[in-house]
């Protein structure tokens, strides 16, 4: 597998954003997802106003709003861009030569090779969705956590705090909570969205702060231009 010069671990809101942005601007950009029937899928429709020139605001289609649909809009700008290769693997860890961070490891075997690494794995980090009595180990409705890979980030020493969210209930979806694990604040610079604990990592969205999609949305392209100014 090529080496990318930014991978993306997460294709949500933020996830994408930057991967958008940073391909745009040339650079080779790896956009990992669990799912490739998950990118970039919201829990209800958008609304505006959006950040100006963004993904968000290109998918976006007051004609048709639906959540399904703005997925496959946004899934189809991704995938046509040059610099950009969107693929579905799980990432089960961090792949390191001292202390800086060179790609994941997958469960599917070939790894994932990049010179800068970004996690943006939202509400998947220990997370424990709620329905009634019901209680399964997913980030959001029939997606799964990644286990493996917060299993990786404690060996390395990373901390964590709490988290809760909810979606309500819809006519074809039920409400449900998410308790899921986000990165002590000491650990992540808000300005360089770096995770200070290992070289050539960083981290975007909600494994970072709350946020709606829009503020999700404005923090993957101010990644995205902060990445472009370190790689010159």
């Amino acid at each position: 597998m090529d080496r990318y010069q930014v991978l993306i671990v997460g294709a949500g809101f933020s996830g994408a954003e930057a991967a958008f942005r940073l391909a745009s601007q040339g650079v080779r950009v790896g956009l990992l997802t669990q799912s490739l029937d998950s990118v970039m899928m919201p829990f209800l429709p958008p609304k505006p106003p959006f950040p100006k020139g963004s993904l968000l605001e290109r998918a976006y289609d007051p004609k048709d709003p639906r959540p399904w649909a703005f997925h496959a809009r946004a899934k189809y700008l991704l995938e046509g861009e040059r610099n950009l290769h969107l693929f579905q693997a799980t990432a089960t860890g961090l792949l390191l030569e001292g202390e800086r961070v060179v790609g994941v490891r997958t469960w599917e075997g070939p790894p994932a090779l990049a010179d800068k690494v970004v996690l943006a794995v939202g509400s998947f980090l220990g997370a424990r969705l709620l329905m009634g009595e019901v209680e399964e180990e997913a980030g959001r409705l029939s997606e799964a956590s990644y286990p493996d890979l917060l299993e990786n980030l404690l060996s390395l020493g990373f901390r964590f705090v709490e988290r809760e969210g909810s979606v309500p209930e819809t006519p074809s979806t039920p409400g449900y909570r998410v308790r899921y694990l986000a990165f002590h604040p000491e650990e992540w610079e808000e300005g360089t969205f770096r995770l200070k604990r290992l070289e050539g990592l960083y981290a975007v969205g909600l494994c970072v702060r709350e946020g709606d999609y829009a503020l999700m949305g404005e923090e993957g392209k101010r990644l995205a231009e902060h990445l472009l100014h370190e790689l010159g």
